[in-house]
């Protein structure tokens, strides 16, 4: 994210809050792969989902090369989600996959603003077209379709709720303007959306509330280091890492190395594919 004059008046810089996430989304993963049952690890770990969808959010607004992210997004997602669905033995569309449906309605938004304010008819209409197909597609894919996408329309529309009323970026001046996007208004799409994702998930999902004084909290700023794919490089290994930790400490380890590969083999498999059925009931992704 590039340094700017940003309405948002708290002390954390994107970095920091990208950071937190992370150590969050471990402690979550490191509780459902290795500590099942201690709900402690899991309810720390809903503050994760949240400060990504808002980061990401964040990330699509001040990203130079939009068509770029939406396709590295996309193809990390598939990449992965294609791995899941291996091991799950059903069509499983992870968290990187909900930001890419995200992503098309982001930019739509964002474009039908710019044209919208400059007087360009013909480029809001196509963006308003263009948003109402991508969200078409969402909902298709997340209601309709066979894919089990990760947390759902709830999900993929919580990053979209990221600077929604914003329209102070693209031109619009006056008092109007600033009582829209303003400190105290800046953040409630967001959190309107939160509780929309909270409802829809239910459980323990509802202590992700505990990310509201961290985004309170949101400066604006990047930080002083470029962390642009933290997530997306600390997301797939952390998961890997834990796997192996697991089949290390894990009696059935012991099988295999006595001989017995193929229980181990069918074992393994139907561990995998519990564990990751689980994380999805659990609507855990990349934030959990």
């Amino acid at each position: 994210m590039a340094e700017e004059s940003s309405v948002y008046i708290g002390f954390f810089s994107g970095n920091q809050l990208k950071v937190i996430a992370c150590i969050a989304m471990l402690i979550d993963h490191i509780g459902w792969i290795l500590f099942p049952g201690e709900i402690a690890f899991r309810i720390i770990g809903r503050i994760s989902m949240p400060l990504f969808a808002f980061l990401f959010g964040e990330g699509c607004h001040y990203t130079r090369h939009k068509a770029r992210h939406f396709a590295f997004v996309c193809a990390l997602g598939v990449l992965t989600s294609a791995a899941m669905s291996f091991v799950m033995k059903e069509p499983y569309g992870n968290i990187l996959i909900t930001f890419s449906l995200s992503c098309p309605l982001i930019y739509a938004l964002e474009g039908l603003k710019k044209f919208s304010v400059s007087g360009r008819k013909g480029g809001a209409v196509l963006c308003a077209g263009a948003f109402v197909c991508a969200l078409a597609l969402a909902v298709w894919l997340c209601c309709f379709s066979p894919l089990d996408v990760d947390y759902g329309i709830a999900g993929v529309l919580l990053p979209v709720c990221v600077r929604l009323l914003d329209v102070r970026s693209f031109g619009v001046q006056g008092k109007a303007a600033q009582l829209l996007f303003s400190p105290v208004t800046a953040l409630l799409p967001f959190f309107a959306g939160m509780v929309a994702l909270m409802i829809a998930v239910g459980g323990i999902q509802f202590f992700s509330v505990m990310a509201v004084p961290l985004l309170v909290g949101y400066s604006g700023k990047r930080g002083k280091y470029a962390l642009k794919w933290l997530f997306y490089t600390f997301y797939p290994a952390h998961l890997a890492l834990l796997g192996a930790i697991y089949l290390i400490i894990h009696p059935i380890f012991c099988r295999c190395c006595s001989g017995k590969a193929a229980s181990y083999k069918g074992a393994a498999a139907r561990f995998v594919a519990a564990r990751m059925q689980g994380v999805c009931a659990s609507s855990l992704s990349f934030a959990g």
